[in-house]
Protein backbone atom coordinates (compact mmCIF):
# COMPACT_ATOMS: atom_id res chain seq x y z
CA UNK A 1 0.00 0.00 0.00
CA UNK A 2 3.12 1.88 0.66
CA UNK A 3 3.99 1.90 -3.05
CA UNK A 4 1.03 2.55 -4.17
CA UNK A 5 0.11 5.96 -2.10
CA UNK A 6 3.33 7.25 -3.11
CA UNK A 7 2.56 6.61 -6.76
CA UNK A 8 -0.33 8.40 -6.44
CA UNK A 9 0.81 11.22 -4.75
CA UNK A 10 3.50 11.47 -7.51
CA UNK A 11 0.80 11.94 -10.28
CA UNK A 12 -1.29 14.28 -7.93
CA UNK A 13 1.29 16.54 -7.70
CA UNK A 14 2.24 16.34 -11.32
CA UNK A 15 -1.36 16.94 -12.29
CA UNK A 16 -1.53 19.83 -10.33
CA UNK A 17 1.57 21.17 -12.12
CA UNK A 18 0.15 20.72 -15.05
CA UNK A 19 -3.38 22.22 -14.12
CA UNK A 20 -1.70 25.55 -12.91
CA UNK A 21 0.96 25.90 -16.27
CA UNK A 22 -1.73 24.69 -18.53
CA UNK A 23 -5.11 25.73 -18.20
CA UNK A 24 -4.73 29.24 -19.64
CA UNK A 25 -2.54 27.95 -22.47
CA UNK A 26 1.45 29.27 -20.83
CA UNK A 27 3.96 26.90 -21.73
CA UNK A 28 5.31 27.44 -17.95
CA UNK A 29 7.15 24.70 -15.87
CA UNK A 30 7.11 21.57 -16.97
CA UNK A 31 7.68 18.45 -14.74
CA UNK A 32 10.80 17.14 -15.87
CA UNK A 33 11.66 20.43 -17.72
CA UNK A 34 14.82 20.81 -15.53
CA UNK A 35 15.82 17.55 -17.02
CA UNK A 36 14.78 18.09 -20.55
CA UNK A 37 16.81 20.95 -20.68
CA UNK A 38 20.05 19.51 -19.51
CA UNK A 39 19.50 16.46 -21.91
CA UNK A 40 19.48 19.49 -24.66
CA UNK A 41 22.42 20.58 -23.29
CA UNK A 42 24.13 17.42 -23.22
CA UNK A 43 23.05 16.23 -26.71
CA UNK A 44 24.73 19.37 -28.26
CA UNK A 45 27.40 18.40 -30.50
CA UNK A 46 26.08 15.11 -31.38
CA UNK A 47 25.94 13.77 -34.77
CA UNK A 48 22.68 14.19 -36.53
CA UNK A 49 20.60 11.32 -36.26
CA UNK A 50 16.96 10.33 -37.67
CA UNK A 51 14.91 8.38 -35.17
CA UNK A 52 11.85 6.06 -36.74
CA UNK A 53 9.70 5.94 -34.39
CA UNK A 54 6.25 3.39 -35.59
CA UNK A 55 2.87 3.42 -33.63
CA UNK A 56 -0.42 2.10 -34.66
CA UNK A 57 -3.14 3.95 -35.44
CA UNK A 58 -7.02 3.79 -36.56
CA UNK A 59 -7.93 4.30 -39.93
CA UNK A 60 -6.14 6.46 -42.48
CA UNK A 61 -2.75 8.23 -42.34
CA UNK A 62 -3.65 12.19 -41.67
CA UNK A 63 -3.07 14.08 -44.59
CA UNK A 64 -0.93 16.50 -42.68
CA UNK A 65 1.27 14.01 -40.75
CA UNK A 66 4.43 15.69 -42.73
CA UNK A 67 3.40 19.15 -41.63
CA UNK A 68 3.18 17.96 -38.01
CA UNK A 69 6.38 16.17 -38.31
CA UNK A 70 8.27 18.75 -39.94
CA UNK A 71 7.21 20.90 -36.80
CA UNK A 72 8.11 18.38 -34.22
CA UNK A 73 11.36 18.35 -35.99
CA UNK A 74 12.06 22.03 -35.74
CA UNK A 75 12.33 21.03 -32.04
CA UNK A 76 14.06 18.15 -31.39
CA UNK A 77 16.87 19.63 -33.98
CA UNK A 78 17.44 22.25 -31.76
CA UNK A 79 17.29 20.66 -28.92
CA UNK A 80 18.98 17.17 -29.51
CA UNK A 81 20.00 17.76 -33.18
CA UNK A 82 17.65 14.92 -33.75
CA UNK A 83 14.76 14.39 -35.91
CA UNK A 84 11.78 11.98 -35.97
CA UNK A 85 10.61 10.10 -39.27
CA UNK A 86 6.56 9.25 -37.96
CA UNK A 87 5.77 5.99 -39.06
CA UNK A 88 1.87 4.84 -38.13
CA UNK A 89 0.66 1.90 -39.24
CA UNK A 90 -2.93 0.88 -39.42
CA UNK A 91 -3.78 -1.29 -36.65
CA UNK A 92 -5.30 -4.21 -38.68
CA UNK A 93 -1.70 -4.15 -40.38
CA UNK A 94 0.12 -3.77 -36.99
CA UNK A 95 1.00 -7.04 -35.82
CA UNK A 96 2.25 -8.34 -39.31
CA UNK A 97 3.92 -5.29 -40.32
CA UNK A 98 6.13 -5.00 -36.79
CA UNK A 99 7.27 -8.95 -37.22
CA UNK A 100 8.41 -8.35 -40.52
CA UNK A 101 9.97 -4.90 -39.99
CA UNK A 102 12.22 -6.47 -36.69
CA UNK A 103 13.18 -10.06 -38.02
CA UNK A 104 14.28 -8.09 -41.67
CA UNK A 105 16.45 -5.35 -39.94
CA UNK A 106 14.34 -2.55 -41.17
CA UNK A 107 15.74 0.79 -39.57
CA UNK A 108 13.18 1.05 -36.54
CA UNK A 109 14.51 2.94 -33.19
CA UNK A 110 11.07 3.33 -30.76
CA UNK A 111 7.95 1.59 -30.84
CA UNK A 112 4.74 1.35 -29.44
CA UNK A 113 4.26 -1.70 -27.09
CA UNK A 114 0.96 -3.12 -26.49
CA UNK A 115 2.28 -6.87 -25.83
CA UNK A 116 4.59 -6.34 -23.37
CA UNK A 117 4.94 -9.87 -21.86
CA UNK A 118 5.60 -11.15 -25.48
CA UNK A 119 7.40 -9.18 -26.68
CA UNK A 120 10.17 -9.50 -23.91
CA UNK A 121 9.65 -13.56 -24.27
CA UNK A 122 10.81 -13.05 -27.89
CA UNK A 123 13.49 -10.82 -27.15
CA UNK A 124 12.03 -7.85 -29.56
CA UNK A 125 13.11 -4.99 -26.94
CA UNK A 126 16.38 -3.94 -25.73
CA UNK A 127 16.73 -3.73 -21.82
CA UNK A 128 16.38 0.53 -21.36
CA UNK A 129 17.11 0.82 -17.25
CA UNK A 130 20.99 1.69 -18.08
CA UNK A 131 19.80 4.15 -20.80
CA UNK A 132 17.01 5.75 -18.97
CA UNK A 133 19.06 6.75 -15.98
CA UNK A 134 21.28 8.63 -18.56
CA UNK A 135 19.36 10.20 -21.24
CA UNK A 136 15.59 9.40 -19.65
CA UNK A 137 15.68 11.55 -16.47
CA UNK A 138 12.52 13.30 -17.41
CA UNK A 139 10.45 10.14 -18.15
CA UNK A 140 11.63 8.89 -14.83
CA UNK A 141 10.32 11.76 -13.22
CA UNK A 142 7.40 12.53 -14.39
CA UNK A 143 6.19 8.58 -14.41
CA UNK A 144 7.41 8.12 -10.77
CA UNK A 145 9.61 5.35 -9.09
CA UNK A 146 5.99 3.10 -8.59
CA UNK A 147 4.58 3.63 -11.90
CA UNK A 148 7.97 2.84 -13.25
CA UNK A 149 8.83 -0.36 -11.60
CA UNK A 150 4.86 -2.06 -12.23
CA UNK A 151 7.31 -2.32 -15.73
CA UNK A 152 10.45 -4.64 -14.63
CA UNK A 153 10.92 -7.92 -15.23
CA UNK A 154 13.23 -9.38 -12.47
CA UNK A 155 14.01 -6.20 -11.95
CA UNK A 156 15.02 -4.69 -15.81
CA UNK A 157 12.55 -2.85 -17.57
CA UNK A 158 11.94 -3.25 -21.70
CA UNK A 159 9.34 -0.58 -21.81
CA UNK A 160 8.38 3.08 -20.16
CA UNK A 161 3.72 3.54 -19.48
CA UNK A 162 2.40 6.48 -21.39
CA UNK A 163 1.25 8.93 -18.48
CA UNK A 164 -2.75 8.57 -18.42
CA UNK A 165 -5.28 6.41 -16.84
CA UNK A 166 -3.88 3.65 -14.67
CA UNK A 167 -6.99 1.86 -14.31
CA UNK A 168 -9.50 0.86 -16.38
CA UNK A 169 -13.45 0.17 -16.20
CA UNK A 170 -15.20 -1.70 -18.78
CA UNK A 171 -18.69 -1.36 -21.26
CA UNK A 172 -20.44 -0.32 -24.23
CA UNK A 173 -19.45 2.32 -26.66
CA UNK A 174 -22.68 3.02 -27.98
CA UNK A 175 -24.43 5.80 -30.56
CA UNK A 176 -26.19 7.86 -27.86
CA UNK A 177 -28.64 8.96 -30.83
CA UNK A 178 -30.04 5.89 -31.47
CA UNK A 179 -30.83 4.83 -27.89
CA UNK A 180 -32.55 8.25 -27.51
CA UNK A 181 -34.13 7.85 -31.24
CA UNK A 182 -35.37 4.91 -29.93
CA UNK A 183 -35.93 5.45 -26.16
CA UNK A 184 -33.60 2.12 -25.73
CA UNK A 185 -33.80 1.74 -21.92
CA UNK A 186 -30.50 1.04 -20.54
CA UNK A 187 -31.07 1.73 -16.80
CA UNK A 188 -31.33 -1.62 -15.80
CA UNK A 189 -28.08 -2.97 -18.19
CA UNK A 190 -25.09 -4.03 -15.32
CA UNK A 191 -23.34 -6.97 -17.06
CA UNK A 192 -22.70 -8.70 -20.20
CA UNK A 193 -25.93 -10.56 -21.00
CA UNK A 194 -28.13 -7.52 -19.89
CA UNK A 195 -26.81 -5.94 -23.64
CA UNK A 196 -28.87 -8.35 -25.65
CA UNK A 197 -32.25 -6.37 -25.24
CA UNK A 198 -30.09 -3.37 -26.68
CA UNK A 199 -28.44 -4.86 -29.25
CA UNK A 200 -32.31 -6.56 -30.43
CA UNK A 201 -33.98 -3.13 -30.28
CA UNK A 202 -30.95 -1.85 -32.86
CA UNK A 203 -31.49 -4.12 -35.26
CA UNK A 204 -34.90 -3.96 -35.32
CA UNK A 205 -34.97 -0.16 -35.76
CA UNK A 206 -32.02 0.32 -37.69
CA UNK A 207 -31.55 -2.54 -40.28
CA UNK A 208 -28.53 -1.18 -42.14
CA UNK A 209 -26.50 -0.84 -39.20
CA UNK A 210 -24.66 -3.52 -37.22
CA UNK A 211 -25.44 -3.58 -33.37
CA UNK A 212 -21.68 -4.45 -32.25
CA UNK A 213 -18.70 -4.65 -34.17
CA UNK A 214 -15.29 -6.07 -32.91
CA UNK A 215 -12.21 -4.52 -31.92
CA UNK A 216 -9.50 -4.71 -34.68
CA UNK A 217 -7.52 -7.67 -34.78
CA UNK A 218 -9.41 -9.02 -31.82
CA UNK A 219 -12.76 -10.05 -30.80
CA UNK A 220 -16.21 -8.67 -29.83
CA UNK A 221 -14.93 -9.72 -26.29
CA UNK A 222 -11.38 -8.98 -26.58
CA UNK A 223 -11.21 -5.76 -24.69
CA UNK A 224 -14.13 -6.62 -21.58
CA UNK A 225 -12.66 -8.00 -18.62
CA UNK A 226 -12.88 -9.25 -14.98
CA UNK A 227 -9.86 -11.11 -14.68
CA UNK A 228 -6.49 -9.87 -13.97
CA UNK A 229 -4.70 -11.23 -17.09
CA UNK A 230 -1.22 -11.47 -15.75
CA UNK A 231 0.12 -10.68 -18.55
CA UNK A 232 -1.02 -12.68 -21.40
CA UNK A 233 -3.98 -14.39 -20.41
CA UNK A 234 -2.42 -17.72 -19.79
CA UNK A 235 -3.09 -18.49 -16.19
CA UNK A 236 -5.12 -15.32 -14.53
CA UNK A 237 -6.35 -14.13 -11.18
CA UNK A 238 -10.35 -14.39 -11.29
CA UNK A 239 -12.32 -11.53 -9.84
CA UNK A 240 -8.65 -9.75 -9.66
CA UNK A 241 -7.23 -11.31 -7.46
CA UNK A 242 -9.42 -10.34 -4.51
CA UNK A 243 -10.69 -13.50 -3.14
CA UNK A 244 -6.74 -15.10 -3.38
CA UNK A 245 -3.99 -15.03 -5.93
CA UNK A 246 -4.75 -18.74 -7.24
CA UNK A 247 -3.66 -18.55 -10.70
CA UNK A 248 -6.19 -20.83 -12.93
CA UNK A 249 -6.86 -21.47 -16.60
CA UNK A 250 -9.18 -18.57 -17.81
CA UNK A 251 -10.78 -20.72 -20.62
CA UNK A 252 -11.64 -23.32 -18.67
CA UNK A 253 -13.40 -20.92 -16.20
CA UNK A 254 -17.58 -21.58 -16.33
CA UNK A 255 -17.41 -17.83 -16.43
CA UNK A 256 -15.40 -17.54 -19.66
CA UNK A 257 -18.33 -20.34 -20.91
CA UNK A 258 -21.12 -17.66 -20.15
CA UNK A 259 -19.19 -15.07 -21.64
CA UNK A 260 -19.11 -17.34 -24.77
CA UNK A 261 -22.51 -18.78 -25.18
CA UNK A 262 -23.17 -15.01 -24.69
CA UNK A 263 -21.84 -13.74 -27.53
CA UNK A 264 -22.65 -16.61 -29.65
CA UNK A 265 -26.65 -15.81 -29.35
CA UNK A 266 -25.80 -11.99 -30.06
CA UNK A 267 -24.35 -14.20 -33.62
CA UNK A 268 -26.79 -16.13 -34.28
CA UNK A 269 -29.28 -13.60 -33.86
CA UNK A 270 -27.52 -11.39 -36.47
CA UNK A 271 -26.21 -8.57 -34.05
CA UNK A 272 -22.50 -9.16 -34.39
CA UNK A 273 -20.65 -9.12 -37.78
CA UNK A 274 -20.89 -12.73 -39.66
CA UNK A 275 -17.38 -11.71 -41.01
CA UNK A 276 -16.13 -10.33 -37.74
CA UNK A 277 -13.06 -13.19 -37.67
CA UNK A 278 -12.11 -11.60 -40.83
CA UNK A 279 -12.89 -7.97 -40.18
CA UNK A 280 -10.08 -5.85 -40.29
CA UNK A 281 -11.83 -2.18 -40.20
CA UNK A 282 -11.39 -0.47 -37.27
CA UNK A 283 -14.40 -0.37 -34.47
CA UNK A 284 -14.39 3.62 -34.47
CA UNK A 285 -13.88 3.27 -37.96
CA UNK A 286 -17.19 1.64 -38.25
CA UNK A 287 -19.39 3.30 -36.30
CA UNK A 288 -17.74 6.58 -38.18
CA UNK A 289 -18.82 5.13 -41.48
CA UNK A 290 -22.35 4.51 -40.34
CA UNK A 291 -21.76 0.63 -40.26
CA UNK A 292 -21.86 -0.06 -36.69
CA UNK A 293 -23.30 1.49 -33.57
CA UNK A 294 -21.22 0.06 -31.04
CA UNK A 295 -18.60 -1.21 -29.48
CA UNK A 296 -17.06 -2.82 -26.16
CA UNK A 297 -13.80 -1.59 -24.82
CA UNK A 298 -11.66 -0.38 -21.83
CA UNK A 299 -13.41 3.25 -20.25
CA UNK A 300 -11.52 5.79 -17.99
CA UNK A 301 -12.76 9.74 -17.54
CA UNK A 302 -13.49 11.47 -20.18
CA UNK A 303 -13.91 8.46 -22.83
CA UNK A 304 -17.43 9.23 -24.34
CA UNK A 305 -16.07 13.17 -25.36
CA UNK A 306 -13.07 11.18 -26.67
CA UNK A 307 -14.72 8.82 -28.58
CA UNK A 308 -17.37 11.52 -30.26
CA UNK A 309 -14.37 13.21 -31.43
CA UNK A 310 -13.30 10.18 -32.76
CA UNK A 311 -16.26 8.79 -34.81
CA UNK A 312 -17.77 12.42 -35.16
CA UNK A 313 -21.30 11.55 -33.23
CA UNK A 314 -22.06 11.76 -29.94
CA UNK A 315 -21.19 8.80 -27.83
CA UNK A 316 -22.08 7.39 -24.88
CA UNK A 317 -21.04 4.37 -22.48
CA UNK A 318 -22.91 2.38 -20.60
CA UNK A 319 -20.67 0.29 -17.82
CA UNK A 320 -20.68 -3.19 -17.17
CA UNK A 321 -18.04 -3.46 -14.46
CA UNK A 322 -16.06 -1.52 -11.79
CA UNK A 323 -12.58 0.18 -12.32
CA UNK A 324 -9.82 -1.82 -11.35
CA UNK A 325 -5.79 -0.96 -11.58
CA UNK A 326 -3.57 -3.52 -12.73
CA UNK A 327 -0.28 -3.86 -13.90
CA UNK A 328 -1.96 -4.71 -17.26
CA UNK A 329 -3.51 -1.35 -17.44
CA UNK A 330 -0.05 -0.02 -16.90
CA UNK A 331 1.33 -1.81 -19.74
CA UNK A 332 -1.36 -1.96 -21.98
CA UNK A 333 0.56 0.61 -23.95
CA UNK A 334 4.11 1.86 -24.00
CA UNK A 335 7.71 2.55 -25.50
CA UNK A 336 10.48 0.92 -26.13
CA UNK A 337 13.60 0.57 -28.36
CA UNK A 338 13.75 -2.47 -30.61
CA UNK A 339 16.52 -4.72 -29.73
CA UNK A 340 18.28 -4.07 -33.40
CA UNK A 341 17.86 -0.20 -32.89
CA UNK A 342 21.01 1.90 -34.18
CA UNK A 343 21.73 4.10 -31.50
CA UNK A 344 19.43 3.22 -28.32
CA UNK A 345 20.73 6.51 -26.48
CA UNK A 346 19.23 8.76 -29.50
CA UNK A 347 15.76 6.73 -28.94
CA UNK A 348 15.31 7.45 -25.38
CA UNK A 349 16.45 11.21 -25.83
CA UNK A 350 13.77 11.82 -28.48
CA UNK A 351 11.64 9.66 -25.90
CA UNK A 352 12.30 11.76 -23.28
CA UNK A 353 10.93 14.84 -25.14
CA UNK A 354 7.35 13.21 -25.33
CA UNK A 355 7.45 13.45 -21.32
CA UNK A 356 8.72 16.43 -20.48
CA UNK A 357 8.16 18.90 -23.75
CA UNK A 358 4.52 20.63 -24.04
CA UNK A 359 5.26 21.38 -27.92
CA UNK A 360 5.50 18.27 -28.62
CA UNK A 361 3.06 16.47 -27.16
CA UNK A 362 0.68 18.57 -27.87
CA UNK A 363 1.61 18.32 -31.77
CA UNK A 364 1.65 14.55 -31.25
CA UNK A 365 -1.52 14.82 -29.57
CA UNK A 366 -3.43 17.28 -31.81
CA UNK A 367 -1.62 18.81 -34.79
CA UNK A 368 -0.41 22.48 -35.56
CA UNK A 369 -2.15 25.20 -33.27
CA UNK A 370 -4.38 27.53 -35.58
CA UNK A 371 -4.40 24.81 -38.15
CA UNK A 372 -5.58 21.60 -36.65
CA UNK A 373 -6.90 23.38 -33.52
CA UNK A 374 -7.44 26.46 -31.45
CA UNK A 375 -6.71 27.61 -27.75
CA UNK A 376 -9.94 29.15 -26.90
CA UNK A 377 -9.69 32.49 -24.04
CA UNK A 378 -10.82 29.59 -21.33
CA UNK A 379 -7.99 27.69 -22.32
CA UNK A 380 -9.59 24.17 -23.83
CA UNK A 381 -9.19 23.80 -27.23
CA UNK A 382 -11.36 22.69 -30.40
CA UNK A 383 -10.98 22.65 -34.44
CA UNK A 384 -10.68 26.15 -35.98
CA UNK A 385 -13.41 27.89 -37.67
CA UNK A 386 -14.20 25.89 -40.75
CA UNK A 387 -12.62 22.92 -39.58
CA UNK A 388 -14.35 19.64 -38.59
CA UNK A 389 -13.53 16.13 -37.31
CA UNK A 390 -14.30 14.84 -41.14
CA UNK A 391 -12.02 17.65 -42.53
CA UNK A 392 -9.33 18.08 -40.26
CA UNK A 393 -5.86 17.40 -41.71
CA UNK A 394 -4.57 15.25 -38.70
CA UNK A 395 -7.56 13.99 -35.82
CA UNK A 396 -5.98 10.93 -34.60
CA UNK A 397 -7.14 11.80 -30.92
CA UNK A 398 -4.70 9.77 -29.53
CA UNK A 399 -3.55 11.73 -26.85
CA UNK A 400 -3.42 8.96 -24.40
CA UNK A 401 -0.84 7.39 -26.36
CA UNK A 402 2.15 9.93 -26.82
CA UNK A 403 4.30 9.97 -23.88
CA UNK A 404 3.01 12.17 -20.62
CA UNK A 405 -0.56 13.38 -21.75
CA UNK A 406 -1.23 14.98 -18.44
CA UNK A 407 1.35 17.70 -20.64
CA UNK A 408 -1.56 17.77 -23.26
CA UNK A 409 -4.33 20.55 -23.67
CA UNK A 410 -8.06 19.65 -22.50
CA UNK A 411 -10.53 19.64 -25.81
CA UNK A 412 -13.59 21.62 -25.88
CA UNK A 413 -16.77 19.47 -24.21
CA UNK A 414 -13.98 17.51 -21.72
CA UNK A 415 -14.39 18.79 -18.44
CA UNK A 416 -11.38 21.30 -17.69
CA UNK A 417 -10.43 19.11 -14.92
CA UNK A 418 -10.49 15.74 -16.35
CA UNK A 419 -6.66 15.39 -15.45
CA UNK A 420 -7.94 15.85 -11.86
CA UNK A 421 -10.57 13.70 -12.65
CA UNK A 422 -8.27 11.00 -14.07
CA UNK A 423 -6.39 10.72 -10.79
CA UNK A 424 -9.21 10.11 -8.17
CA UNK A 425 -10.19 7.69 -11.31
CA UNK A 426 -6.69 5.97 -10.67
CA UNK A 427 -7.33 6.06 -6.49
CA UNK A 428 -10.25 4.90 -6.30
CA UNK A 429 -10.29 1.93 -8.59
CA UNK A 430 -10.59 -1.50 -7.19
CA UNK A 431 -6.67 -3.07 -7.10
CA UNK A 432 -5.80 -6.01 -7.93
CA UNK A 433 -3.98 -7.89 -5.43
CA UNK A 434 -1.03 -8.78 -8.54
CA UNK A 435 -0.97 -4.65 -9.13
CA UNK A 436 2.87 -4.29 -9.74
CA UNK A 437 3.94 -8.01 -10.91
CA UNK A 438 5.23 -8.62 -14.00
CA UNK A 439 5.11 -11.67 -15.46
CA UNK A 440 8.83 -13.76 -16.88
CA UNK A 441 7.72 -16.26 -19.76
CA UNK A 442 11.66 -16.89 -20.27
CA UNK A 443 11.78 -20.24 -18.86
CA UNK A 444 8.51 -21.62 -20.77
CA UNK A 445 8.96 -19.70 -23.85
CA UNK A 446 8.29 -23.00 -26.22
CA UNK A 447 4.94 -23.30 -24.44
CA UNK A 448 4.04 -19.29 -24.64
CA UNK A 449 4.87 -19.50 -28.51
CA UNK A 450 2.60 -22.91 -28.83
CA UNK A 451 -0.25 -21.35 -26.36
CA UNK A 452 -0.47 -18.41 -28.07
CA UNK A 453 -0.49 -20.08 -31.80
CA UNK A 454 -3.42 -22.32 -30.13
CA UNK A 455 -5.10 -18.95 -29.17
CA UNK A 456 -4.56 -17.45 -32.12
CA UNK A 457 -6.71 -20.17 -34.04
CA UNK A 458 -9.62 -20.19 -31.49
CA UNK A 459 -10.18 -17.34 -29.25
CA UNK A 460 -11.43 -14.74 -32.30
CA UNK A 461 -13.62 -16.79 -33.62
CA UNK A 462 -14.67 -18.15 -30.17
CA UNK A 463 -14.92 -14.70 -28.40
CA UNK A 464 -17.26 -13.06 -31.27
CA UNK A 465 -19.70 -16.01 -31.75
CA UNK A 466 -18.52 -17.38 -34.94
CA UNK A 467 -17.91 -20.80 -33.61
CA UNK A 468 -19.74 -23.16 -31.56
CA UNK A 469 -18.30 -23.09 -28.21
CA UNK A 470 -20.44 -25.97 -27.17
CA UNK A 471 -18.52 -27.90 -30.16
CA UNK A 472 -15.26 -25.91 -30.31
CA UNK A 473 -14.32 -25.10 -26.73
CA UNK A 474 -13.79 -28.62 -25.46
CA UNK A 475 -11.10 -28.80 -28.62
CA UNK A 476 -9.53 -25.73 -27.64
CA UNK A 477 -8.78 -26.35 -24.18
CA UNK A 478 -7.40 -29.43 -25.52
CA UNK A 479 -5.06 -28.00 -27.75
CA UNK A 480 -3.84 -25.76 -24.46
CA UNK A 481 -3.09 -28.49 -22.61
CA UNK A 482 -1.46 -30.43 -25.11
CA UNK A 483 0.73 -27.00 -25.86
CA UNK A 484 1.39 -26.59 -22.47
CA UNK A 485 -0.46 -24.52 -20.46
CA UNK A 486 -0.54 -26.37 -17.57
CA UNK A 487 3.29 -25.29 -17.10
CA UNK A 488 3.01 -21.87 -18.21
CA UNK A 489 0.57 -21.69 -15.15
CA UNK A 490 2.59 -23.81 -13.02
CA UNK A 491 5.42 -21.43 -13.41
CA UNK A 492 3.27 -18.25 -13.24
CA UNK A 493 2.04 -19.61 -9.80
CA UNK A 494 5.53 -20.19 -8.56
CA UNK A 495 6.42 -16.36 -9.67
CA UNK A 496 3.87 -14.59 -8.64
CA UNK A 497 4.36 -16.56 -4.67
CA UNK A 498 7.84 -15.30 -4.79
CA UNK A 499 6.79 -11.42 -5.53
CA UNK A 500 3.68 -11.81 -2.84
CA UNK A 501 5.98 -12.57 -0.33
CA UNK A 502 8.45 -9.58 -1.16
CA UNK A 503 5.73 -7.05 -0.94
Amino acid sequence: MKKRTGWVGALLALMLLVSACGGNGDSGKKPGGEAAEGQASQASGQEPYEVVMAFYIFGEVPRDLQLVQDEINKISKAKLNTTVKLLPINIGAWKNQMNLMMTSGEKLDLIVINEYSNDVTKGRLLPINELLERHGQGILEAVGPDYYNATKVKGISYGVPSIRDLAADYGLVVRKDLIDKHAIDVSGVNALEDLEGVFRELKDNEPNLVPITNKTNTSVLGTFSTRDSLGDDFGVLVNNGQDDLKVVNWFATEEYAEQLRTVRKWYEAGYVLKDAVQNQEADVAMVKAGKAASFLGHQKPGYEAQQSRATGMEMMTIKLGPAVAKTSTVTNNMWGVPSGAEKPERSIQFLNLMYTDKDIVNLLDWGIEGKHYAIAEDGLIDYPEGISAQTTGYGLNMGWMFGNQFLSHVWKGDNPDVWKEMDEFNRNAIKSKALGFTWDPTSVKAEVTAVYNVADQYRRGLESGVLDPDKELPAFLNKLESAGINKIIAEKQKQLDEWAQTQ
